[in-house]
């Protein structure tokens, strides 16, 4: 989607660009020009500064060094728009750049924000040929933050349940206007767009200041409160943290959130066992897990004689399963006219069929194994199967066993997985390896970039656009090392990079491009990553909208996946599915909808507090043999940022892993428009 695309013979496109000519090509120099920004993502208003890097290759010729920037996929090169610039600077004339970052742009204050491109174009300071051009050689965003929350001091690190908490706020108008009329609110943490948190937080919230009036120019101030809250009452030494909203007049737009440090709160006369924050892979020490590593295979499923390939175990109903394995001599004795006999059997150990391979083998300790395979018909119900594997020797003694357990399911022709944050995939680990192992086109579409959860304590300090930018980053870079463990290829996962927890605003408030939502971290109202399926998203439903609708369009899937209307707990789940069900209707209107499409969604997890819904269901089953499940249990330690560290180090044995999903298929998707249009009331309005 135009990254790192050089000119080459686009050279064309430069000279209409700088409006001058170009030398020939037998006495052009090449250059070798770098640039890198000082920052990753700018306040609108403030100023780029880029550090140049590298000379004219021929003889260090002088030339005059022109830097461009323009807002990225504002007209792609060889596309027939040219591309809209912001800015176009001469950055230096010389034979070498200065030692000193120079000025790139010095932003308006009203310019676009999202992702903006760095091209460089090296001129003949005599002729004004153009010698030498690249595009993308840098890229940044821009931000436009309101107010920032600059500090929160508490009186304590240490409390006793039942001590009263004081805190006091720092607060900085970042627009060079006046704010009038903010809300601040002190309150346990909680994000207002989690349900659940944000329900719990509720009673805690206590407003700091109910009308706070900032002034321009960078103002600051201070807001104080003597008893803001009243430590807990625990069982045991907890970790605690508070957190500081502040919203508009109207309380409709959260325009800044932080956190305060850890705290620690003890019951009375109590101070152990200490616990860990949520970086340390254990708790507390009494949670450390220093068996189930061993014993991760039970007795009976595995052996040192027979070695399976785990490689192909999820399968479709009638296929035929070539299941290969190593054979080891594993004693001390050598093994002579050894028979290979394999079986499949149900899950309850009832025998389907069996087989003795043709040849026998000889092995010898210490000798290199002897690779075999054994076909079997499996049958058309889907469920669990084990193929098993035993060892005969001369006399009919039993030398080894081993077995294999594997899945049956009826599977799309292709898929694709809308997610609202990188690692909700999690619930269809199933069904994303049986599509990667019956090589089935899968595909992932992730709406938010997941840069508010666990931003803070990633960093260990609260968020700024800069920290949830490079916070987004970290998340899909995670996303990408889950799924490529379960084999799916990087070019298969797609990215739209809406705020966390931005969802609901956009879905409610913010229909159209004309009116974007302005996130509360990324400070953006357009997707200001790098890399996205669609640069510079406007946060509007109906931008959403169109490139999912885009998406399904492109790769045609038979079955699309989605989270279940309303999910429970965050409204990036909720509306997830909305944006979803909107583009497929869209596309019913247009007439080009995916033949005998399909919707799944979640099953619900708390049916008596689910939220009532117009749609017919009906539930399904998969089944997950135990090796998948294992690939993705390994799999989840990847989201490292989730609390990756955790879950390695509650390692769960072969036996406790799941071997079915749940899930539902919605039959009439394609009904009962416009019921999810009204926005539900936030669970944090006091």
């Amino acid at each position: 989607m135009g990254i790192n695309r050089r000119l080459g013979a686009g050279v064309i496109l430069w000279v209409l660009m700088l409006g001058t000519a170009v030398a020939s090509s037998q006495t052009t120099p090449a250059t070798n020009f770098q640039a890198v920004t000082d920052q990753i993502t700018y306040d609108a208003g403030s100023e780029v500064k880029v550090r140049i890097s590298g000379s004219p290759q021929a003889e260090k010729t002088p030339v005059k060094l022109v830097g461009i920037v323009r807002y990225e996929n504002a007209g792609e090169p060889g596309q027939g728009d040219m591309p809209a610039e912001a800015a176009r600077t001469v950055l230096f004339t010389a034979s070498e750049p200065p030692r000193d970052s120079v000025t790139l742009w010095k932003i308006p204050a009203s310019a676009p924000t999202g992702r903006y491109d760095v091209d460089l174009a090296a001129v003949d300071p005599a002729s004004g040929s153009v010698l030498h051009g690249e595009i993308d050689v840098a890229s940044f965003s821009v931000h436009r933050k309101l107010v920032r929350i600059d500090r929160i001091r508490l009186d304590k690190t240490f409390y006793t349940s039942g001590d009263a908490v004081q805190a006091s706020v720092d607060l900085v108008n970042l627009t060079g206007k006046p704010l009038r009329g903010l809300r601040v609110e002190f309150s346990d943490r909680y994000w207002p767009w989690i349900a659940g948190p944000a329900d719990q937080a509720k009673a805690s919230i206590v407003p700091l200041a109910a009308s706070l009036d900032l002034p321009g120019q960078a103002a600051a101030r201070t807001v104080r409160g003597d008893q803001v809250a009243i430590a807990p009452q625990v069982p045991k030494p907890t970790l605690h943290q508070y957190g500081v909203v502040v919203w508009d007049h109207d309380r409709k737009q959260a325009l800044d959130i932080a956190f305060s440090r850890l705290v620690f709160i003890n019951p009375p006369g109590t101070d152990a066992p200490r616990p860990y924050p949520g970086q340390y892979t254990y708790p507390d020490l009494a949670s450390v897990n220093v068996k189930s590593y061993r014993h991760f295979y039970a007795a009976g499923q595995d052996s040192a004689a027979i070695v399976f390939d785990h490689e192909h175990t999820l399968f479709t109903p009638g296929a035929t399963a070539t299941l290969s394995f190593r054979l080891t001599d594993s004693s001390p004795d050598p093994w002579r006219g050894v028979t290979v006999q394999a079986r499949l059997a149900t899950a309850d150990g009832r025998e389907l069929t069996n087989q003795t391979l043709p040849q026998h083998l000889d092995l010898s300790p210490g000798g290199a194994p002897a690779v075999k395979a054994a076909s079997f018909q499996l049958p058309q119900d889907p469920g669990l199967y084990r193929a098993e594997v035993r060892l005969i020797g001369e006399v009919n003694q039993l030398l080894a066993a081993n077995s294999l357990e594997v899945a049956v399911n009826s599977l799309p022709h292709s898929l694709m997985i809308f997610c609202a944050h990188e690692d909700d995939e999690g619930s269809w680990d199933g069904m994303i390896r049986a599509a990667v192992e019956n090589h089935v086109p899968i595909h992932f579409l992730y709406f938010t970039s997941g840069d508010a959860g666990s931003c803070d304590r990633y960093y260990e300090q609260s968020c700024g656009p800069a920290e949830a930018l490079n916070f987004g980053e970290v998340r899909m870079q995670e996303t990408r090392a889950v799924l490529g463990h379960l084999g799916v290829p990087a070019a298969d996962i797609l990215f739209l990079g809406l705020p966390d927890g931005g969802s609901g605003e956009i879905w409610y408030h913010h229909p159209s491009a004309a009116d974007p939502y302005l996130a509360t971290l990324l400070a953006s109202d357009h997707s200001p990553y790098r890399s996205l399926v669609v640069p510079n998203l406007p946060y509007a439903r109906d931008s959403v909208v169109e490139a999912a609708a885009g998406l399904i369009r492109r790769f045609s899937p038979e079955v699309i996946v989605t989270a279940h209307p309303p999910q429970e707990g965050h409204i990036d789940h909720i509306v997830n599915n909305y944006f979803v069900v909107k583009a497929l209707q869209e596309l019913a209107r247009q007439g080009t909808l995916p033949a005998r499409l399909k919707l799944l969604v979640d099953r619900v997890y708390n049916p008596k507090e689910h939220p009532a819904t117009p749609y017919r269901y009906e539930d399904r089953v998969f089944h997950v043999s135990g090796e998948a499940a294992a690939l993705a249990q390994e799999a989840g330690w990847y989201y490292q940022s989730q609390g990756g560290n955790r879950a390695e180090g509650n390692l769960h044995d072969l036996d406790q892993l799941p071997r079915e999903m749940r899930y539902r298929e919605v039959l009439d998707w394609d009904g009962h428009e416009g019921w999810n249009l009204k926005e539900p009331q936030s669970p944090a309005t006091p």
